[in-house]
């Protein structure tokens, strides 16, 4: 099982590459209803005091839950996309079949 490790300091290109290291799929985060900056850290999207935690992800993890987890433990919106990020993942998706979209 893959993990990928999210934590206060993590910026928003890390955990992108993280995502496409591990599932050959895209993450699309937010800073509110845009996309965020590939500088940003996670502290500063955040919604939430205590931003961080280590997520612990396999191939076989549905994208409505890591959205969701994203969504409940950060605060912070995202949506999964293609490995490409030109068409967004369906929600019953895993994210290995997310990249292959």
């Amino acid at each position: 099982m893959a993990s990928i490790k999210v934590i206060k300091s993590s910026s928003v290109k890390s955990i992108k590459a993280q995502f496409k290291k591990e599932f050959d799929c895209s993450i699309r985060i937010y800073n509110g209803a845009k996309i965020a900056d590939d500088a940003k850290k996670i502290s500063e999207l955040s919604k939430i005091d205590n931003a961080g935690g280590t997520l612990e992800l396999g191939p076989k993890s549905r994208v409505e839950n890591v959205e969701r987890y994203f969504q409940e433990t950060f605060g912070i919106t995202v949506q999964i996309s293609n490995s490409d990020d030109t068409k967004l993942a369906d929600n019953s998706m895993t994210l290995n079949q997310a990249g292959k979209v």
